[in-house]
């Protein structure tokens, strides 16, 4: 069978002649599939359609025809594809809201009057005016030309043979060409109203047996054309920015990117809704049958790199075949650390495509709007634990409106698994989906992944025979962890998320198979190796003029991480980390003879790889888990756990409470166990009694020094509250505490 060669890319590619008793034009809703003229041909007819870069005639059935008096329209299928559809933009259908008229529309086919030596065919655009109310009685639409009309010819029109052409306004289609209407000297041209067409129950049926995904109608009031040219720049801005994922532990042991289609792992997740087979599933599988979803997820599990995936992957339309709803829709990145940082609270249409700071051009007025009215926008609102608790309650009013004047809005929210209640958005029709931990066969495939993108960095070496012995190096160390991780159930449980697992592989290539034992160890280890190793390993000696010892990055970072924390804020401008580290610096005098704070801030997002700008004047650490880790430290050292303590009770400082214990000496375990104790006694209610008492129990266990009778006092006031009574306790409880107590 001879296959179509060349792909439809614009909607003008769809174009045909349509070739019967007489000769029409067409248009390709798929591949096989053929709008056109009912009055071209008579039943028996031999129909064959051709396409202007398709390889000949192709022969067609009638599969539909129309009365050419009220419905002048014909679907015709092909006997084999006309045009592969590899990279076609999803077709869109339009109709008019309203009667005023709509400039800047076009009409395509082939014409008399356009033929070339002799009888050859030729195309023809249209560009006009659509004057929907110029037709209503008689059920048309019908488009004033914008240039001077054709000559008139002696026998007929000379518009004949454009019958059945397409009506597009912009990228959508609204008509089919029919008539050239007697008394304005060809200057008007009649069409069948494409909602018209589908109003026939007979078409209907027809049509949907052969194309079951036909979309949906949007209403429109203007052509905008310049959509349709704004649209690809954007694409190429969201790929450029979210194709490529920063993962711990490459180019030469920092913080390097790699590309998505080789770093995305597909991660295991499980629905909360109760469903029928609501068992384990990979993402994907759930996410394509959820118009909304609540994403929850541990720090480290993957939120934020599935959100670029999608980004990527639905404009480049690649998505695997159970996402393929998505594909070609207009996705819209909303990092709420951002927000934060920036003070929007409750972004507008309009300000969707600028939060992400892509690098592309102002989009035209209203683009964002007409998008989601449409129902192709994908809206992506990643980390909404990283705004403060007080504002998360204007976020969900923010969304909720949003959705309610565009319902047809696709939604996907990450958020960490306690940040915010099972029903936070439940009356907006989201259902919740959980990430799991790694399994084990999971956690081989992401060991896997990071070699060979480790290998690949080798490519990199000007030295060839460097490069292989590298390689070899790396195909032995791939194999060791393998076999490590196989042995070892401890540091197997330490890597159940992408970010940890990522950490472990990093550390077991710089430090030859050695690899710390618990998940302090492991963390003060990646800053060792971020904050000293890497610019050893590049023989780079003073960057910027600056040398830091471990120690000294260390503190000077932790008092950028201690006032994210306090501020409950994961960016800051220049200008705010300057003045902490004016502050850090006076009492680093070797530090302070070497650069001004200025400087010193370049050489950190230059040199240690924790912190990056992301954007401009928005700086923020690699990952939330390095700035949690940072700032239990500070407040450790500083002597400030009463405050830590303080905050036991709010979710966004929980995770640094249970970093803290890993920092504290014997007393300084005991002082805060005690206060998670004390907090719990005197908690009003249940609801927040049960996670400080998860709380005291993780501390307990991770703890290097308690005594009995403290650790005894903790796990009799959380077993008075057991068992467990949702999903959410649960997870407040964490897997150490769900190990010891089930």
């Amino acid at each position: 069978m001879v296959r179509a060669r060349v792909s439809v890319r614009a909607v003008e590619d769809r174009l045909v002649a349509v070739l019967g008793a007489r000769q029409g034009s067409g248009v390709l809703l798929r591949p096989e599939l053929v709008l056109t003229s009912a009055h071209l041909f008579e039943k028996g007819d031999t129909v064959e359609i051709v396409a202007p870069d398709g390889d000949g005639r192709v022969p067609c059935d009638v599969a539909w025809s129309g009365d050419p008096e009220t419905c002048d329209v014909a679907l015709l299928v092909a006997r084999r594809p006309v045009l592969s559809f590899r990279h076609a933009s999803p077709l869109r259908w339009g109709k008019c809201a309203g009667w005023q008229p709509m400039p800047r529309c076009q009409v395509l086919g082939f014409p008399r009057v356009q033929r070339y030596a002799g009888e050859e065919l030729e195309a023809v655009q249209i560009p006009g005016t659509l004057m929907p109310l110029a037709g209503r009685m008689r059920g048309r639409y019908v488009l004033h030309a914008d240039h001077h009309p054709p000559a008139p010819v002696p026998d007929g029109s000379p518009w004949a043979g454009l019958s059945g052409g397409p009506v597009f306004a912009g990228p959508l289609l609204i008509g089919i060409a029919s008539g050239d209407p007697t008394g304005w000297q060809h200057a008007s041209i009649e069409s069948v109203p494409l909602s018209a067409v589908m109003d026939d129950p007979g078409f209907r049926k027809v049509l949907l047996e052969r194309w079951p995904g036909a979309p949906a109608f949007e209403e429109i009031s203007s052509a905008y054309p310049e959509d349709l040219s704004y649209e690809p720049a954007y694409a190429k801005a969201v790929k450029a920015a979210y194709s490529r994922l920063e993962i711990f532990g490459l180019d030469e042991l920092s913080s390097g990117d790699w590309d998505l289609d080789t770093a995305y792992l597909s991660l295991e997740a499980q629905s909360s809704s109760g469903r029928t087979g609501s068992g384990p599933r990979r993402i994907e599988d759930l996410l394509g049958s959820r118009p909304r979803t609540v994403l929850r997820g541990e720090a480290g599990a993957g939120k934020t790199t599935l959100v670029w995936w999608l980004a990527s992957h639905t404009v480049c339309r690649t998505l695997p075949e159970q996402l393929s709803e998505l594909d070609g829709m207009i996705p819209f990145v909303v990092p709420m650390r951002s927000l934060a940082a920036r003070g929007i609270t409750s972004p507008t249409p309009s300000q969707l495509p600028k939060i992400a700071r892509l690098p592309v051009d102002k989009p035209p007025d209203g683009w964002a709007g007409r998008v989601l009215e449409a129902g192709r926008g994908l809206l992506l609102v990643d980390g909404m634990d990283e705004i403060p608790q007080a504002d998360r309650e204007l976020a969900r009013k923010w969304l909720a409106g949003l959705l309610r004047m565009y319902p047809r809005t696709r939604c996907l929210v990450t958020v960490r698994p306690l940040a915010v209640g099972s029903d936070w958005l439940e009356q907006e029709g989201f259902e919740e989906l959980r990430l799991l931990p790694l399994g084990d066969e999971d956690i081989r495939s992401f060991v896997g992944a990071w070699h060979m993108a480790a290998r690949l960095e080798c490519d990199r070496y000007a030295d060839e025979h460097w490069a292989k012995r590298q390689r070899k190096r790396l195909d032995s160390l791939e194999q060791e962890l393998g076999r490590e991780f196989q042995r070892n159930d401890v540091l197997r449980d330490l890597a159940r998320t992408p970010l940890l697992c990522a950490v472990i592989c990093a550390l077991h290539r710089a430090r030859n198979g050695f690899l710390p034992e618990t998940r302090w160890e492991l963390y003060s280890a990646a800053l060792n190796l971020m904050l000293a190793t890497r610019d050893i390993h590049r023989r780079i000696h003073q960057p910027e003029g600056i040398e830091l010892t471990v120690d000294e990055g260390r503190q000077l970072l932790q008092r950028i991480a201690v006032w994210l924390a306090r501020n409950g804020r994961a960016e800051l401008t220049r200008e705010q980390a300057i003045r902490q580290l004016t502050s850090a610096l006076r009492g680093l005098r070797r530090v302070r003879a070497q650069g001004t704070p200025r400087t010193v801030l370049m050489h950190l997002l230059n040199r240690s790889g924790l912190l990056q700008e992301r954007s401009p004047d928005a700086i923020q650490f690699i990952h939330r888990t390095f700035q949690d880790y940072l700032a239990a430290k500070e407040f450790q050292e500083s002597d400030c756990l009463d405050e830590l303590l303080l905050h036991a009770a709010e979710e966004q400082w929980q995770d640094v409470l249970r970093l803290a214990v890993g920092h504290c000496g014997r007393s300084e375990e005991k002082r805060l166990i005690a206060g998670l104790t004390a907090a719990a006694d005197a908690a009003p209610d249940r609801e927040t009694e049960w996670p400080l008492r998860a709380l005291a129990a993780y501390c307990a266990l991770n703890a290097r020094y308690v005594e009995d009778e403290q650790y005894t006092q903790v796990w009799a006031g959380l077993r008075k509250l057991l068992p467990a009574r949702d999903e959410r306790e649960l997870h407040a409880l964490g897997q150490d505490v769900l190990a010891a107590v089930y």
